[in-house]
C-alpha cells in the first residue's frame, strides 16, 4: 500500500512539474499561478504546497529541471572525446534552445535578473554548471587552434551573444535566431584562422 502511494505521489509530483515548466515555457513565470499550474496538472492546487512547499519552490524546481535537461542533451549531442568544431557547439546550442526547457530560460532570465531570491540563485547555479560544461567543450577547441582567446573568455562571448540574440528574437522576432548564430560561427571561423596564421 505504501509503494503505491508513493508512486502516486511521485506522479502528482512529475506532472506539477511538467505542468509547471510548459507554462513556463509558453509565457514566463507570471503564467505558472498555482492555479494555472494546479489546473494543467489536474490536480488540487494543494498539491503544490505539499510537494514544493510554495510557488517559488515549484519554479526553483523547474528552473534546475531545464538546466539538467540542457546538460543531458548536451550530453547526448558532444561528443566525448576527438575533434570537436565550434559549428557544431552552436548547432547543438541552438537545438536546446528550441527545446522547452531552452524556451524556459529565455522566459525566465529577464524576471530572475532583476530580483534576488531562490529564483535567480537557481538560475545563477544552473549557468555556471552550464557554462563549466562549455568551458570544458571550448578547452578542447583553443588546444586545436592556438592564438584564440581563452576558453573562459571564449564561453563569455558565447553566453552573451546568446543571451542578445535569444532576447531579441523573443521581442517578436526582431532577429532572426538562426542568422544571429550563423554571424556567431562566421566571426569564429574567421578568428581561428587568424589564429592559425599568428602561430
Amino acid at each position: 500500500m505504501a509503494g503505491r502511494r508513493e508512486e502516486s505521489a511521485r506522479e502528482s509530483r512529475r506532472r506539477l512539474l511538467e505542468a509547471a515548466t510548459e507554462l513556463v515555457a509558453e509565457a514566463g513565470l507570471r503564467a505558472a499561478s498555482v492555479q494555472a499550474v494546479a489546473e494543467r496538472a489536474g490536480i488540487s492546487r494543494g498539491s503544490v504546497a505539499w510537494h514544493f512547499g510554495s510557488k517559488d519552490g515549484l519554479i526553483v524546481e523547474v528552473i534546475e529541471h531545464a538546466f539538467r535537461t540542457a546538460a543531458e542533451e548536451y550530453g547526448r549531442r558532444v561528443p566525448e572525446s576527438g575533434p570537436l568544431s565550434f559549428d557544431l557547439l552552436v548547432d547543438v546550442h541552438l537545438a536546446v534552445i528550441d527545446t522547452r526547457c531552452g524556451r524556459v530560460f529565455v522566459t525566465v532570465l529577464p524576471e530572475v535578473m532583476r530580483s534576488e531570491g531562490p529564483l535567480r540563485d537557481a538560475y545563477v547555479r544552473g549557468y555556471e554548471r552550464t557554462r563549466a560544461l562549455w568551458v570544458g567543450y571550448l578547452e578542447r577547441i583553443v588546444a586545436r587552434h592556438p592564438g584564440l582567446p581563452d576558453a573562459k573568455d571564449l564561453a563569455t562571448v558565447v553566453f552573451g551573444t546568446g543571451v542578445g540574440v535569444n532576447t531579441l528574437h523573443s521581442l517578436n522576432g526582431l532577429v532572426d535566431r538562426e542568422s544571429g548564430f550563423a554571424a556567431l560561427k562566421q566571426l569564429f571561423g574567421l578568428a581561428s584562422g587568424a589564429a592559425r596564421r599568428q602561430h
